[in-house]
């Protein structure tokens, strides 16, 4: 046995790891596998390929692993993010192993990390042919490059090896939100119990795994899930009984509560969850105007409410700053939610802290400034929009929503409008069980509501319900004020009209006198 060998067998040992032993299992699991080798190495291909998009950026783990040219998503999305997990270490493992210098054809070096993760860290090699080959002619040193960091990093558990910025990372639970268009929550959650699962009532949200679930302590109508679930293929998803929406995100329309009948404006609507949440809360009746300006995004809108079998929101493909406020065909809107474009500071997706390994570091000067003008543009945005939403004449309530962190784009904006009208002042008692609320940086902060997602187990977002002070009434023309009734408007207009003419000659006649008496 040769130096190197000798120092191999010790690092393997001190790490326990035998090499029959090894190789005993990975000749096992090679042999039990029940799908053909082609459709395998098909699946290592396919996922590779994800982790190069995911490099470059075209793409998140989810729409890669779920697209339509994807034949196993369940095995292909948790092969892709398991390899992330380890990719550090599968790295330096295959470049110190000079896996990537060896064999016809060459792998590539993201094939390369799909294969050696399944090889040190997964179930084994599940295919046989070159990709095999190559891989088990450097067994012996894949396994001691894996010893050596081991030893180098005093871990003994492989999970170890995960960075912390993974391992302590805030895992968000998957939420839905029952359709009650389409089923009620009582029977999703019977469906559910078919299907195998159980009520977890203990176990925190982020430690949530297996076939369990919660329905939620402030909305009925959210149900809770483990964050690594599947559920594209879901039988409930499939026939819009149910709908995949973060928590916080159904906060809007829960707040806004327009009533049946109501005729209502959704803003900036695209992809239009918030538009059916606003429709099921109206069981279909009424009307709901959806615009947005991207024409693709209002597409996807369109599909989402018609499989949530929406019939009461019309479409429309426009910026809702251009629309007229006295257009006749917009007379009768009284509620209107507004979730504008934002920064997106508060997004926490399941797996983004598998791919944002540069976090931790610090944005240079000119990063930082074009990060600040870009959010004072969008608060510019936001502002000009939740003001455009007040000209409205008959409208009651606007709620607007972000899912920002940044002060600029909530509180800052909330007092600006509320200083730059005397129409609307925000809402009292709004979702009263929810404890989390804004930052104390204006008088009635305590109004509006926030979320944190490591505490709340939610994207982080903000919400803010705007009511109106003055209240028109269409059928005698009278206006109430503070809930005071004044006189009819016509009157009150024939008034200011009489009362400028009687100024008027006043001012003449005072004139004339006053010539009189310099003559």
């Amino acid at each position: 046995m040769t130096i190197p060998d000798v120092f191999m067998e010790a690092c393997l040992k001190a790490c326990g790891i035998q090499r029959h032993a090894q190789a005993k299992a990975c000749s096992q699991e090679d042999s039990v596998v029940g799908v053909s080798s082609p459709i395998i190495m098909a699946l290592y291909n396919k996922a590779g390929e994800i982790l190069e998009k995911l490099e470059k950026q075209k793409g998140t783990i989810k729409s890669l692993c779920l697209a339509d040219d994807v034949a196993d998503k369940k095995r292909t999305y948790a092969l892709v993010c398991e390899s992330l997990k380890y990719k550090d270490v599968l790295e330096i493992v295959i470049k110190q192993a000079g896996l990537l210098e060896a064999g016809k054809p060459r792998l590539r070096p993201s094939v390369a990390t799909v294969l050696v993760y399944d090889f040190l860290f997964g179930r084994g090699l599940q295919t046989s042919g070159s990709y095999k080959q190559i891989v088990l002619s450097h067994k012996t040193r894949l396994q001691a490059e894996l010893a050596k960091i081991k030893i180098k990093r005093k871990v003994k558990d492989n999970k170890d090896l995960i960075p912390a910025r993974i391992r302590d990372a805030v895992v968000l639970p998957r939420w839905i939100r029952v359709n009650t268009l389409v089923a009620s929550v009582e029977k999703v959650i019977e469906m559910f119990t078919k299907l195998g699962y159980r009520v977890d009532s203990e176990t925190e949200p982020s430690q949530l795994s297996g076939k369990v679930f919660r329905q939620d302590k402030h909305i009925p109508e959210l149900v809770m899930l483990p964050s690594n679930v599947d559920l594209h293929d879901n039988p409930l998803l499939l026939d819009g009984s149910i709908i995949i929406q973060d928590k916080a995100s159904c906060f809007p329309a829960y707040i806004l509560n327009p009533p049946k009948d109501s005729t209502v404006i959704d803003a900036c609507a695209a992809p239009g969850n918030k538009t059916s949440h606003l429709s099921a809360i109206m069981g279909n009746t009424g009307k709901i105007f959806a615009f947005d300006m991207d024409k693709r995004r209002l597409g996807t809108l369109k599909k989402m409410t018609g499989r949530a079998r929406c019939t009461n929101i019309e479409p429309i493909h426009g910026s809702f700053l251009d629309i007229d406020v006295n257009d006749e065909r917009y007379r009768n809107v009284e509620y209107i939610l507004l979730d504008p474009s934002c920064s997106g500071s508060g997004i926490v997706g399941r797996m983004d802290h598998l791919l944002d390994q540069d976090k931790e570091s610090v944005e240079d000067e000119a990063d930082q400034a074009a990060s600040e003008t870009r959010i004072a543009a969008l608060a510019d945005f936001q502002k000009k929009a939740i003001l455009h939403a007040m000209k409205f004449p008959h409208v009651k309530k606007v709620v607007y929503s972000t899912c920002s962190k940044h002060r600029q784009e909530n509180e800052d904006v909330v007092q600006h409008v509320l200083t730059a009208q005397e129409d609307f002042s925000l809402a009292d008692g709004v979702f009263p069980q929810w404890t989390r609320r804004g930052l104390p940086l204006f008088s009635g902060a305590e109004k509006v509501i926030r979320t944190e997602p490591k505490e709340d187990s939610c994207i982080g977002f903000f919400v803010a319900l705007f009511e109106r002070q003055t209240e028109l009434i269409n059928e005698n023309h009278k206006v109430h004020i503070g809930g005071k009734r004044l006189a009819p408007v016509e009157d009150v207009h024939s008034e200011v009209i009489a009362t400028t003419k009687n100024a008027k000659k006043r001012r003449k006649k005072k004139s004339n006198a006053s010539t009189e008496a310099a003559a």
